[in-house]
């Protein structure tokens, strides 16, 4: 039978819209059939069927099919032929004649729940979504997780309303899932009419006024509608009847913030993230509007200190540490900075910019080891860059290593492209390099070489 990876099904609905991902879910065999399934056949027919099953086993799967068809010939009523032939086209990648050989089981046994299942991968590898949809509309009856499927193919089928109310099933016997979430908020971002599921929720909001999501939902639709003051209103509702709500910060701060109440807004930023139930991607938006504001209203920089606070209880917040790393870089407040950056750098180590960002401000900062350290990573990164030869070579004169400076920086200069400034520069400090070794010689030609650069027009 399918075993059941949301994870991977959410995943793949958002990748699918740019490109057809293979299908991911994995096949964990029923149970084989042994000799007492097999009823009143003959010694032959026990052999040919038993060596399908063998060659099954160890993926020759064309040889478990001619075994099978000789089944086939000898007695072609059990309808678990069709459903082992079915099974190792499956896996050859026939698409069609795994369909009519599991069809075949499903006329005689239409709720078959394995064969169901197989059915459901065949016409998933191939996209054919409406027929996905009806057999997993099915298979709800023996697991209800399978909702979760029928939600992503709703989507995929732009089923919208369909999907949602799924959702909002699930969500009533599960409880609230992250990728549930992320999945809802793909499906209202394609909806281009709103209304049914808006008059939908209202009526769930009259029916169970204490029920959070709904609120949250509501107020996600007034805000994509951009009906602001109706999502602000049923936010106001949802902390009037539930105090406790969290999740509703992430709206309020907002509209506090556009009501000019700025002292509740921050106290709605503090809520968001302090909560264990907002993730770390819903701080990172806090902490951005926060220094947005901030840039408007910097008498309330004082209020950054606590939130920087909440924030070091969290292990995962590097886009938040780089944001913050932002927002001193552009008050040239470098090692507020580089302290932020460092602390962030490490799950953003293939960015660029923000590498060379922070090699440049250890280089300015003097903290000449970490830059080392870091231009030797970033060279096994981007190994033709000239700037992370360069701060390699800076950071080696001053560490006084002048003969390692040099055979880096003679290697890195071969990588510069029409760039006389960055060419003056490595120069230079080759030069410095031969100064620091007593070799004079070599350093004055050196200087020479920076002198004819700077000639030349810019």
């Amino acid at each position: 039978m399918i075993k059941y990876w949301r994870h991977t099904c959410v995943l793949y609905v958002f990748l699918v819209i740019g490109s057809h991902t293979s299908f991911s879910q994995e096949i964990v065999p029923k149970q084989e059939i042994n000799i007492d399934d097999l009823g009143d056949v003959s010694d032959e027919f026990q052999e040919h069927f038993f060596e399908a099953l063998l060659q099954k086993a160890i993926t020759n799967h064309d040889k478990a099919i001619e075994a099978l068809q000789k089944c086939v010939a000898i007695d072609p009523k059990p309808n678990f032929l069709y459903s082992e032939l079915g099974k190792n086209y499956l896996e050859l990648k026939l698409y069609e004649q795994a369909e009519d050989n599991f069809n075949k089981v499903l006329l005689e046994k239409p709720k078959n729940r394995y064969v169901l299942e197989y059915m459901f991968e065949v016409y998933f590898k191939q996209y054919k979504y409406k027929e996905s949809v009806e057999i997993v509309e099915k298979l709800v009856a023996y697991n209800p997780m399978f909702k979760e499927q029928l939600a992503n193919l709703y989507f995929l089928e732009k089923r919208y309303d369909d999907a949602l109310t799924v959702l909002d099933e699930l969500n009533d016997e599960f409880g609230i899932d992250t990728y549930r979430e992320q999945l809802r908020k793909k499906i209202a971002s394609k909806i281009t009419n709103p209304n049914n599921q808006i008059a939908r929720l209202e009526k769930s909001i009259k029916e169970k006024p204490k029920a959070e999501q709904s609120y949250l939902n509501l107020i996600y639709l007034y805000s994509q509608a951009n009906q602001k003051d109706k999502a602000y209103e049923i936010a106001k509702k949802l902390v009037k009847k539930n105090p406790k709500s969290e999740l509703v910060h992430l709206a309020l701060y907002k509209f506090y913030l556009e009501d000019s109440k700025t002292d509740e807004a921050i106290r709605s930023m503090k809520i968001t993230l302090k909560s264990d139930n907002i993730d770390i991607e819903g701080k990172y938006k806090v902490v951005h509007d926060f220094l947005l504001f901030l840039d408007k209203n910097p008498q309330y920089e004082s209020q950054l200190a606590e939130i920087i606070a909440l924030l070091s209880k969290d292990g995962d917040n590097a886009k938040v540490l780089t944001e913050l790393g932002h927002y001193y870089y552009k008050k040239e407040a470098k090692e507020q900075a580089l302290n932020f950056y460092e602390r962030g750098i490490e799950n953003t180590i293939s960015d660029f910019g923000l590498l060379k960002r922070v090699l440049l401000l250890q280089l300015d900062l003097k903290r000449y080891e970490k830059a080392e350290a870091g231009s030797t990573l970033a060279l096994e990164i981007y190994p033709a860059q000239p700037i992370f030869y360069l701060i390699n070579g800076v950071s080696l004169v001053n560490l006084e290593k002048p003969k390692e400076a040099i055979e880096t920086l003679s290697l890195g200069i071969d990588y510069i492209i029409d760039d006389l400034k960055m060419e003056s520069d490595f120069y230079k400090q080759i030069r410095e390099a031969y100064q620091k070794m007593g070799d004079t010689v070599k350093a004055s030609e050196y200087e020479q070489k920076v002198i004819q650069l700077q000639k030349k027009p810019q």
